[in-house]
This record gives C-alpha cells, sequence and structure tokens, in this order.
C-alpha cells in the first residue's frame, strides 16, 4: 500500500467511518513506519482546513494506546499527555511521533450558537530595512534586485525574499553604515550578511548590523528585540558577537538561536552546532562567562547565568515553520500566537493552569490553532476595533 491515492483514500474512509478493519489496521501500519509522519500530518493538516465531517463511534483505542505507550517510553511519567482525555469529543483524529517528540492534533467540528471563532490569516515573508540615512524600505512591496548601496556594500533583495549584503568594492574611508531590519508582529524574514552569516527574523524582531561587518576586526550585531536564529559564517581572524538585552554571545563560526522577547522576562540562547560563550554584557569577569556545548542552552536573567539541556524541537520549530510547544502554560502558548497572527491577547477570569504539549504548522490559520485548544476546555472569542483584532480568553 505504497501509493499515494491509496493512503489518501484509506484516511477519506477512516475520518467518514467506511473503513473496514482490514483496511483500518494497514493504515496505521503505514503511519506507522518511520519517514511517513510528513505525509499524515499533511493529510491532518488538510482534513484541519477542509472542516472534514469525523464520526463519533470511530474505533480510536488501538492507536491512542499504541502511541501513548510510544510517547511514555521517551518522556518522564511526570509528562501530562493530552490524549484518551479527548475521546469524547467529536474526534481525535492523529496522534504520531515527530523526530524524537509527538504531534497533537485535535479536531472538533461542533460549534455552539454563541460561540464565534473569525478566521485570521497566519504571517508572512515581510520586513522593514531602515538604511544609514534614515531611509526606510518595506521589503515585502520592493521588486527583486538591487535596492540599496551603502558605501560599496550592495543591498539586494533576491527572488526567494531573502535580502543580501554583498562587498561590490572598497569603502576605505567611508562611515561604515548601520543598517536596521525589523519584522513586525505577523512578520518573519531572512538575511545573509556581507561576511556570508545567514539569520533567520522571527515576528516582532529587530535586529542591527553594520552594512560591512568585517571593517570593525569583530563582526558584532545587536538584537534589539524579538527572536533570530544564526548560522555564523567561520572566520577566525573576525570573531561574531551577538548583543541582545544585557548580555552577548561570541562565536568564531556556529548555529544557534537566541529569544530575546522583552515579554518572555529572559534572553534564551540555545546552541545548535559548534560553541559559543556567553557572558554579562560589559562584563569581563572570566568566571562569570558560560561556555555552551550543542544541545545545551543559556538562560539570562536578572545579571545571572543559568544553563540547562535545551529541548531543540522546541526552541527551533518556528524556524522550521511550526508553533511547538511541551508542557507549557497557556500564556506562553498565546504569547506565540500573539506574535504571529498579530492579535493582542485579553484574559476574562483567571488562565487556566493546565499545560499544553503539540504543534501545528505556522501556516495554519488562527481558527485551527484555536479549535485545538478548545479542546482543554479554554474558550475564545475574536473582536476587532480600530483595526486591532483581541483575542479574549476565558
Amino acid at each position: 500500500m505504497e501509493n499515494s491515492h491509496d493512503i489518501k483514500s484509506l484516511f477519506a474512509k477512516y475520518l467518514n467511518k467506511n473503513i473496514n478493519r482490514e483496511e483500518y489496521d494497514a493504515l496505521l501500519e503505514y503511519f506507522r513506519k518511520q519517514g511517513n509522519e510528513g505525509e499524515l500530518n499533511e493529510l491532518v493538516a488538510n482534513a484541519l482546513s477542509e472542516d472534514t465531517p469525523v464520526n463519533d463511534n470511530i474505533e480510536l483505542n488501538e492507536i491512542v494506546d499504541s502511541v501513548e505507550y510510544k510517547l511514555r517510553q521517551k518522556l518522564k511519567p511526570t509528562k501530562k499527555l493530552l490524549l484518551k482525555q479527548y475521546i469524547p469529543y467529536a474526534a481525535i483524529i492523529i496522534a504520531t511521533l515527530l523526530g524524537g517528540g509527538y504531534l497533537l492534533l485535535h479536531y472538533h467540528t461542533q460549534k455552539t450558537k454563541d460561540e464565534f471563532i473569525a478566521d485570521v490569516n497566519p504571517g508572512h515573508s515581510a520586513a522593514t530595512l531602515t538604511l544609514a540615512n534614515g531611509k526606510k524600505i518595506l521589503l515585502n512591496e520592493v521588486s527583486n534586485g538591487n535596492i540599496a548601496n551603502e558605501g560599496g556594500i550592495s543591498v539586494l533583495k533576491n527572488k526567494n525574499g531573502e535580502l543580501i549584503y554583498t562587498v561590490t568594492e572598497s569603502n576605505e574611508g567611508v562611515d561604515n553604515r548601520v543598517n536596521t531590519l525589523s519584522t513586525a508582529k505577523g512578520e518573519t524574514y531572512q538575511i545573509v550578511l556581507s561576511d556570508g552569516t545567514k539569520v533567520w527574523l522571527n515576528a516582532a524582531t529587530t535586529l542591527q548590523y553594520s552594512a560591512n561587518l568585517r571593517e570593525q576586526g569583530k563582526r558584532k550585531v545587536k538584537l534589539l528585540a524579538g527572536e533570530a536564529y544564526f548560522e555564523v559564517s567561520k572566520d577566525k581572524q573576525h570573531p561574531f558577537i551577538v548583543e541582545a538585552a544585557k548580555q552577548e554571545v561570541e562565536v568564531l563560526g556556529t548555529h544557534f538561536n537566541i529569544n530575546s522577547y522583552a515579554d518572555e522576562g529572559r534572553t534564551v540562547t540555545t546552541l545548535e552546532e559548534g560553541s559559543v560563550k556567553v557572558s554579562p554584557l560589559n562584563n569581563h569577569n572570566v568566571k562569570d562567562n558560560i561556555i555552551l556545548k550543542p544541545g545545551q542552552q543559556s538562560l539570562f536573567a536578572d545579571g545571572n547565568i543559568n544553563v540547562r539541556e535545551a529541548d531543540l524541537q522546541t526552541a527551533l520549530a518556528w524556524k522550521e515553520g511550526e508553533i511547538y510547544f511541551r508542557d507549557a502554560p497557556i500564556q506562553e502558548v498565546l504569547r506565540q500566537v500573539s506574535r504571529w497572527y498579530n492579535i493582542e491577547i485579553e484574559y476574562q477570569g483567571s488562565p487556566t493552569k493546565e499545560v499544553f504539549n503539540g504543534g501545528i504548522k505556522r501556516s495554519s490559520n488562527l481558527s485551527t490553532v484555536l479549535r485545538i485548544l478548545e479542546l482543554s476546555n479554554v474558550h475564545f472569542t475574536l473582536k476587532k476595533k480600530n483595526n486591532i483584532t483581541t483575542l479574549i480568553v476565558r
């Protein structure tokens, strides 16, 4: 049963309770094979977006038991799993392992008469570039090609929507020009700096940098707000430094992520590859320096730095186009939702104390995300006033 058409046909039967036992077993066996998770996730996402009706009485115990058993082998017993408790709802479409973690997508087609969930489109690729002379360029509104020249540095927007800085001529005697790239809520962007370093900017992020990074001996950029992932070009002669909040990260060449949103209350540096040194800003006391190893992350708050093992899947999900959580309170979930969907959050009453596990593609509309969250007895209403969309949480 390797034919894609056959898989889609059986999955449609599964959703509508037209599947027999032999077909059901074959479908489960196919989805449990390593490498087929992507196809399963795509089918689930399509079902969510199409509001596919689901029959309440379809047999789910086998798949729930199977997945729950596998999850408990990977997670500590104290982890709370969102599985069997949701069987009384219209359906649990599927739960599947995803890269050592798991993805939980729930679907509930029933809505009360009082429920109102307007839809909000997901974020998109866009940003604002501010040149040294103060000129602002809306990158999603300009054509591809050369858009500026900063003292011998060409600034190009390519067909993939990336901003690329290239040294085109000697800029000796020319003041090095500082540029700023900013994404608003609901925006994300990629940039290649003049040294070849690649940077991914998450929503509500501001990055400041010199057009010619190598001119000062050290390659230094400032993450003024938000979150960014760096793939640093190797250059032993020019260390790469990222200043974020009141800390700085120094590297020679590596892959790492910095989350420095003000509303998170701390700066989190996650190392995926290589080695980085994290230290308080303007503090030259060697004992206060922290060297991170791959798979570790530092947490900087109130002048103190702590180190812990990183959950790379959760920390880097945004770069891979996903919203992903593990044991996250509702406030943490909705802060990320607020940034990506460009909405405000307002709580009516005390927020639920439940924690959330799972993930969903960032390409999903807001209504899909809210349907999933509502299965934990959290209810939402959207209101719009003066072009501001607010999510009321009850």
